[in-house]
C-alpha cells in the first residue's frame, strides 16, 4: 500500500470522524456539546464528514491526523493497526472505549430459496485495493450462521462478485459499495445468500420480498453477534492522548452525556439517526430495534474487549489483515476512567453550547 497523504490541518482544531449508523458523536454534533465542551481548551470541532477534501475525509480510514477522534467499525482500524505494525512495527493509534450498538443483521434469500445454507452459493463483494470491508462483515456473518447449522464453510460455495475498486485515499469506490453488488447479485440469480445490515437492509428485504434466512440479532449470545459494527472502537491517536488528555477525557465527557441523553429522549434518538443513515427514522426504528435508545454507552468491561479481540482473531485468521492484533495492548483505560469519575450532565453542557 502506498502511505496515504496526511493533509496539514489547524493546530487548535479537534477532528471528529464517525459511521454513517448510531453513534454518540452524532448526538453530540447535533448538540453543539464538543464545541462547548473544548472551547475551554482553547481547540475549536471540525468533522471528516463536513470536508470537501478526499485526502482529509479518507482520514477516517488511516487515522493520521494526531487531532482526529474516531468512532466507527472495527474493522478499518484493526486494519490501519495490523498494517502499521507489519510495516513498521509500531502503531500510533489508542482505543479508549468500546460502544455496542446492535443493528439488523441478515441473511437473505429470494424466495423459497434460503431453508438451509448447505450447497448454497454465498455472495462475497471482491474489490481491488485495500480491505473489503462488506466481504469482511459477509464473511463474519456466514461463518457464524454456518456453525449454527453445525456446517463450516466447507459446505458452500463462497461466490466472489466483483465490486468497484477501493479507493480510501480518495474517499471513493467507483459504482457503488459492496453491499450493492452482492444485492444485485442476488436478484439476478447469480448467488443464493447474501449478508445486509442497518436500516437500509429493511428497505432492500422489503423492497423485493426476500426472505430472512438468519436475523443474526435474534441470537441471545452476544459473542455470536460480533462484527464490524459489535463491537465499535474509539480510536485517538497516541499524539493526542500524550500531549492533550483533557481533551480524550472531554471527548469521552460528552460521549457519556449523550448516552444519558439518548435515554432521556428515545424518541427523538431515531431522528437523529435517520439524518445520520440518510434513512427514515421509521426504518431507523426497525433496523435498530427497541433498545436503541439504551445502546449508546462507552464501556471497556471484559465482554467488549473479548468481543473485539473475537475480531481481530477472525480477520487474522482468514488473511483479511496481515498481522495479530493484541487487544489488550491497544488499550488505554485510563481516559474513560477519568471520564466516568468527573461526569458532565447534558443539561450542564446545553447551557454552555
Amino acid at each position: 500500500m502506498n502511505q496515504p497523504v496526511i493533509p496539514l490541518v489547524p493546530s487548535d482544531t479537534v477532528w471528529l470522524t464517525r459511521g454513517p449508523f448510531p453513534t454518540g458523536t452524532a448526538i453530540g454534533l447535533k448538540q453543539g456539546w464538543f464545541e462547548a465542551a473544548f472551547a475551554p481548551y482553547g481547540y475549536k470541532v471540525s468533522t471528516l464528514q463536513d470536508s470537501r477534501q478526499p485526502a482529509l475525509r479518507s482520514q477516517h480510514f488511516y487515522h493520521g491526523i494526531k487531532t482526529l477522534i474516531r468512532e466507527g467499525g472495527n474493522v478499518h482500524p484493526l486494519w490501519t493497526r495490523a498494517d502499521n505494525l507489519k510495516r513498521d512495527g509500531r502503531d500510533h493509534t489508542v482505543v479508549v472505549g468500546l460502544t455496542w450498538l446492535d443493528e439488523v443483521q441478515v441473511l437473505l434469500a429470494r424466495p423459497g430459496e434460503g431453508e438451509s445454507l448447505q450447497g448454497k452459493r454465498l455472495g462475497l463483494s471482491k474489490a481491488a485495493g485495500e480491505i473489503d470491508v462488506w466481504r469482511a462483515m459477509a464473511l463474519r456473518a456466514f461463518d457464524t450462521a454456518l456453525a449454527r447449522e453445525g456446517l463450516t464453510l466447507d459446505d458452500v460455495t463462497l461466490t466472489d462478485v466483483v465490486a468497484p475498486p477501493l479507493n480510501w485515499q480518495n474517499q471513493s469506490r467507483i459504482g457503488g459499495t459492496g453491499s450493492q453488488v452482492t444485492e444485485r447479485a442476488l436478484l439476478a440469480g447469480e448467488v443464493d445468500i447474501i449478508y445486509a445490515k442497518g436500516s437500509n437492509a429493511i428497505l432492500f428485504q422489503q423492497a423485493h420480498g426476500l426472505d430472512v434466512v438468519l436475523d443474526i440479532n435474534s441470537i441471545d449470545d452476544p459473542t455470536l453477534r460480533v462484527n464490524n459494527g459489535t463491537p465499535r472502537p474509539i480510536t485517538v491517536h497516541r499524539h493526542l492522548l500524550d500531549d492533550h488528555p483533557d481533551l480524550v477525557k472531554a471527548h469521552l465527557q460528552v460521549l457519556n452525556a449523550a448516552t444519558d441523553w439518548a435515554v432521556r429522549h428515545a424518541p427523538a434518538v431515531a431522528d437523529v439517526i435517520a439524518v445520520e443513515t440518510s434513512t427514515t427514522p421509521e426504518s431507523v426504528r426497525r433496523g435498530y430495534g427497541p433498545r436503541l435508545s439504551n445502546s449508546f454507552d462507552v464501556n471497556l468491561n471484559a465482554a467488549r474487549v473479548d468481543a473485539l479481540q473475537s475480531q481481530a482473531d477472525f480477520l487474522y485468521r482468514h488473511n483479511l489483515i496481515d498481522a495479530r492484533v493484541d487487544v489488550h495492548d491497544w488499550i488505554d483505560f485510563g481516559p474513560l476512567l477519568a471520564a466516568k469519575a468527573e461526569q458532565i450532565s447534558f443539561s450542564e453542557l446545553a447551557r454552555t453550547a
